[in-house]
């Protein structure tokens, strides 16, 4: 009998679940029936994926979702599972998990004690904890999406719509006025809109990314009074739909195709994962809860990870990681969890 880790046959398995799906041909069938007699637990870890594959699309998971699954678990075969020991031994090593959870697919996800559905408004302050949501209806027909840990300011005035972005993210669906124009101020960048659909997140005071769903934006750098004398107009960006803009201080900014149902997941109650780092989605999951997750080793942040979560789940991702990585709980209290490698 082989002595393959049960890690490596389960993503053998999910491999050929991937190649009997797009090649059933009778050269691949024989192929696969050798990999079946070739050890007696490889037909359990392939009914365990076929199983597991039949939950997902009961719970009505999208084909995007499944399709990072299978690229995921094809993935760890080929790389191999590994045990951690040194610092040296993690970086570069993609792993990847998609975690399914029925009630997160559903059509209506939101809770009532997650969202907060806020009256028309022609102006004031709004802000959100961690943890929470918040729908605010705007005077104009325009509505805004609060994410967890966001505030925002409203100014309506005859002339123009405008709205300042002083932490966290925010979807904005802005009803079409073509003589009041819309604008959206975060960090130092200004978002102009006359009927579109877009994200804009704010990281901290030197990152802003701007995501368009639907319509059409422009965004420009906001000047000072004297920086607009001393200086020729800056050109705006124009984005379309499926585009995003990414401006930080320490990188040029960045205009590129985005995964535009990832970055608004949020608004779903969702967390999505493709191929980032362990790292960046500790982030995130923290994010949203009080809760936070941190890593005993930074070099553990390098490990890759694809997937599903719920948001403010913090319990139920660290439940998923270390049970599909060599990593450990190595501390955990009401407002920590540290995670540290495995034996």
């Amino acid at each position: 009998m082989s002595m393959e880790p049960l890690q490596d046959i389960y993503a053998a398995a999910a491999d050929w679940h991937g190649r009997l799906d797009e090649d059933d041909s009778a050269r691949t069938r024989a192929e696969f029936d050798a990999w079946l007699a070739a050890d007696p637990r490889n037909r359990a870890a392939f009914e365990a994926v076929e199983q597991t594959w039949s939950s997902l699309a009961a719970a009505r998971v999208d084909d995007r979702v499944l399709k990072l699954r299978r690229e995921a678990l094809s993935a760890t075969h080929r790389l191999r599972f590994f045990k951690v020991a040194t610092a040296a031994a993690v970086v570069g090593v993609a792993v990847a998990i998609a975690y399914a959870v029925a009630p997160m697919f559903r059509d209506s996800p939101v809770s009532p004690a997650s969202m907060i559905t806020r009256a028309a408004t022609e102006g004031g302050a709004f802000r959100t904890a961690i943890g929470e949501r918040s729908n605010i209806t705007l005077s104009d027909g325009s509505s805004v999406v609060l994410n967890t840990n966001s505030r925002i300011e409203v100014r309506f005035t005859p002339e123009q719509r405008s709205v300042r972005l002083l932490a966290g993210q925010a979807w904005f669906q802005v009803a079409k006025n073509p003589s009041r124009p819309f604008v959206v101020e975060a960090g130092d960048r200004r978002v102009t809109a006359l009927g579109t659909a877009f994200d804009v997140r704010l990281n901290g005071h030197d990152s802003v990314q701007v995501t368009l769903a639907e319509g059409k934006v422009s965004v420009e750098p906001i000047l000072s009074p004297l920086a607009r004398l001393i200086n020729p107009p800056p050109v705006p960006e124009l984005l379309i739909a499926g585009e995003a803009l990414i401006v930080s201080d320490d990188a040029p900014v960045e205009k590129r195709k985005a995964d535009v149902s990832k970055v608004v997941s949020w608004r779903q109650g969702q967390v999505v994962f493709d191929n980032d780092t362990l790292e960046a989605a500790v982030a995130e999951i923290n994010r949203y809860s009080s809760k936070r997750i941190e890593l005993a080793d930074p070099a553990l942040g390098q490990l890759r990870v694809s997937g599903v979560f719920k948001a403010g789940h913090s319990d139920s991702f660290v439940e998923t990681v270390t049970g599909h990585y060599p990593l450990q709980i190595a501390s955990r209290d009401e407002s920590r969890i540290l995670l540290t490698a495995g034996e």
